[in-house]
């Protein structure tokens, strides 16, 4: 199941199902059952490999955290681009430390380039 956000919307609840995990990254891609769940919503682009942050880029953290109902979006910097191994999976990936403050529950929203508005993270 998924809520559609309240500060946009009226929290509708749609039902998903998953359609694939990669628990090596600890993601889950799901399928949205109803076209008008996602209505009214543009959908984030992903950045080209080559388009990855570098040091000192501005980028945006974006997440529901625990105990909300709304979207919280936080700013920073990139201060690291290292590979480190996950905790999930033990196997080792690509990893971005950044300033921006983020809030318990947020893990799983996407870290987005501040200029260009996709997904680098």
């Amino acid at each position: 199941q998924v809520q559609r956000g309240t500060e946009r919307f009226s929290g509708e609840k749609y039902r998903a199902s998953i359609a694939a995990v990669c628990h090596e990254a600890d993601l889950a891609l799901l399928y949205v059952h109803s076209p008008v769940a996602l209505e009214m919503i543009k959908p984030l682009k992903v950045a080209p490999a080559e388009k990855l942050p570098q040091v000192f880029d501005k980028v945006r953290v974006v997440g529901y955290p625990v105990g909300g109902d709304a979207c919280s979006i936080t700013e920073g910097v990139v201060s690291r681009v290292e590979v480190q191994e996950y905790s999930h999976s033990l196997r080792a990936g690509l990893a971005l430390t950044v300033d921006a403050a983020i809030n318990s529950g947020n893990s799983g929203g996407p870290l987005v380039d501040a200029a260009t508005a996709e997904i680098v993270g």
